[in-house]
């Protein structure tokens, strides 16, 4: 079951963007630099073009526009093809201000073409078949082929220190519409958690974790249950992303309202600690590109899902959900053109301050 945990670190890293760029506002040069240096790297981007003899190197892209790639691995590795399948991937967009960002989740499901291994177009897949074919370089070249996109930045994130860090700013409280129940997540008889009579697959009697309706207080340990949940809600996985961007919301207040922004050794250890999950490529100026997000702040998130069409099951492949054409290109042309604002508009946004 480890494999889901992934779903609280996506929330926890854009969170960490956000608060560790906080080490250039305070002027914590000292904490930026041991930001930097706690990060893993790899080749997490496709090859570069090749440049005729005497043309200029381009520099590290540090300033907006830019996208970043979150991406959510199933296995303790560095992005190299076939260590498991990136089971939710989220784009962010930072528009030239960079005084916002765009946090648009992208269902593990979504039926795409997927890049060939010399980034042409292929057949369509779950796009998180991109990352278990060919790394994070495929993955970015699937969806930079799909959006008419460059992904600038893309970032492994790792399940290590989950819990530590919910509970390092004293858990989160989401408010839940509905109550649910997840059939798939036996507790043991003395867990102190909410639960519900359920059965297992051996037909035994079994207390499955629940969520009450109302506001809930969340741990480590609860939280991990929150994001993981996907059977029992009532879109399944779109419910499953929306609940992971409640979360990364409801984690980056938390964070300002625990002062940890503000004091030295406790920012400190919540970036260090954050860090430590976190796969960059070779290149990715972390401490630049912290500087360059040193406004954001959890307001200046907008959450989107990408446009769904509907569901569907392919043979071979299993059930997909396949994204809805036009929505998508009037997406990605707003994205392209800096008018996500005029889309929104039209498209509101998803209302994370509440979960199902």
């Amino acid at each position: 079951m480890a494999r889901r945990r992934w779903g609280l670190v996506l929330a926890v890293v854009l969170a960490v963007l956000v608060t560790g760029s906080v080490a250039g506002v305070i002027g914590l040069r000292k904490l930026s630099g041991r930001y930097e240096d706690a990060v893993d790297r790899a080749d997490l981007l496709p090859p570069a073009p090749a440049r005729s003899a005497g043309a200029p190197t381009e520099p590290p892209k540090v300033r907006g526009p830019m996208n970043l790639l979150l991406i959510g691995s199933d296995s303790r590795t560095k992005g190299e093809p076939g260590d498991g399948r990136s089971d939710v991937v989220i784009l962010v967009h930072i528009p030239a201000s960079t005084g916002r960002a765009y946090v648009i989740s992208i269902p593990r499901d979504t039926y795409l073409p997927i890049a060939t291994a010399d980034g042409e177009r292929g057949s369509r897949n779950k796009v998180n078949a991109a990352f278990a074919w060919g790394g994070a370089p495929r993955l970015v070249q699937t969806l930079n082929r799909f959006g008419g996109i460059t992904i600038d930045w893309p970032v492994i994130v790792d399940f290590a220190g989950i819990r530590k860090i919910t509970d390092l700013v004293g858990g989160v409280d989401v408010t839940i519409d509905k109550k649910s129940v997840d059939a798939y997540r036996f507790l043991p008889a003395n867990s102190p958690y909410p639960s519900a009579p359920c059965t297992d697959p051996q037909g035994r009697s079994r207390r499955c974790v629940a969520f009450p309706a109302g506001k809930v207080h969340l741990d480590g340990k609860l939280a991990e249950y929150y994001v993981r949940q996907r059977r029992g809600l009532p879109s399944d996985d779109l419910d499953r992303s929306r609940r992971h961007q409640q979360y990364l919301r409801a984690l980056a207040e938390k964070a300002a309202d625990q002062n940890l922004l503000t004091d030295p050794r406790k920012l400190d250890r919540l970036v260090r600690t954050a860090a430590g999950m976190l796969t960059v490529d070779r290149r990715m100026p972390v401490q630049r590109l912290a500087f360059t997000l040193r406004h954001l702040r959890a307001k200046d998130l907008t959450f989107m899902t990408l446009p769904i069409a509907e569901n569907r099951d392919v043979p071979g492949i299993g059930s997909v959900m396949v994204p809805d054409s036009a929505r998508c290109r009037e997406l990605f042309a707003a994205l392209r053109g800096g008018r996500l604002d005029d889309y929104l508009r039209e498209h509101p946004p998803n209302d994370v301050r509440h979960g199902r």
